[in-house]
């Protein structure tokens, strides 16, 4: 029995693995509907209201009898799922009005900046590699961004994934102090947050509301993309994160990096210049060694 059930574990593990790097790959395509939706004539903070309010719509009937159960709870989720709402909103704006491919590799130094929260809310030490690591990272970053390290000079349109990366880490953090808590609703209130501060920023700064005919001519890709297909994803690997270690989880969640790169480079040819790939491979690298040290720790 004994044996069978390790069997049945290990096999387990590989198929939650497995389903987080298919999941992440897709998470690498979700600009392509993204950028759809903006070519019928809405706004890109509209597009991504849309992206968050249909699967928070979608959810919310599976999720309110356990967040009535779990009142006590709210403050983790609001907290948890407010970080990670905001952190999507800045990822999913940028996927749309800036650089694709720039976007998501960095959105993936995550793994710095959850090293370093890591190390002053949950007493993780970091020793010598990290701290290289994290030193490589960073390189990769200013030359992703093409920053003027003397004038400091880059695209405004890149903060959007850099910033995405440090809320989502501060989210992911939250998860990590309250491993108990509810994933659905921690997703739920990811969403509900992100909508509505999307929907309140788009207000703010008096971007025109879509036509009706308009958006409803882009809420059945809007739906089909946001609910049936990217929402699962995020829910797979949330839940696939409980039970498998967080650095194996976020080396595959890299497969997101490649996707999104060779796509856009298909499809609207964006490219790297030399030193740009340079920074992509520097990126890479921190997030594949930081995965690794926390899946040895992990295993310790």
């Amino acid at each position: 029995m004994g044996i069978s059930q390790a069997i049945l574990e290990s096999t387990n593990k590989r198929t939650g693995l497995l389903l987080v790097c298919a999941a992440a790959s897709l998470w690498g395509l979700i600009w392509v509907p993204m950028r759809y939706v903006e070519s019928l004539g809405i706004d890109g903070l509209w597009v991504v209201v849309s992206f968050q309010t249909l699967p928070f719509i979608a959810l919310f009937p599976f999720c309110k009898k356990s967040l009535m159960a779990h009142r006590a709870d709210w403050g983790i989720y609001l907290a948890a799922g407010g970080a990670m709402g905001i952190g999507f909103v800045l990822y999913s704006l940028g996927l749309v009005v800036a650089s694709v491919t720039k976007t998501t590799v960095l959105f993936y130094l995550t793994p710095i900046w959850s090293t370093l929260l890591g190390s002053i809310y949950l007493a993780e030490k970091l020793n010598a590699g990290r701290w290289i690591a994290i030193s490589m990272g960073l390189v990769g970053c200013i030359l992703i961004m093409q920053v003027n390290v003397f004038d400091m000079q880059f695209v405004a349109s890149d903060l959007l994934g850099l910033l995405s990366g440090i809320s989502w880490s501060v989210g992911s953090i939250i998860i990590g102090k309250y491993p108990k808590a509810n994933i659905m609703n921690i997703t739920l209130f990811q969403y509900g947050v992100g909508g509505v501060l999307a929907a309140i920023a788009a207000l703010v700064l008096a971007v025109p509301i879509p036509d009706v005919t308009v958006l409803i001519s882009g809420l059945p890709v809007a739906f089909v993309a946001s609910v049936c297909i990217f929402l699962p994803s995020v829910l797979i690997i949330f839940l696939v994160n409980q039970y498998v270690s967080p650095g194996l989880v976020g080396i595959l969640m890299l497969s997101e990096v490649i996707v999104a790169a060779l796509s856009s480079a298909l499809f609207i040819g964006e490219y790297l210049d030399y030193w740009q790939w340079v920074g992509f491979v520097a990126i890479i690298a921190t997030g594949v060694y930081i995965g690794v040290v926390s899946h040895k720790t992990m295993a310790d």
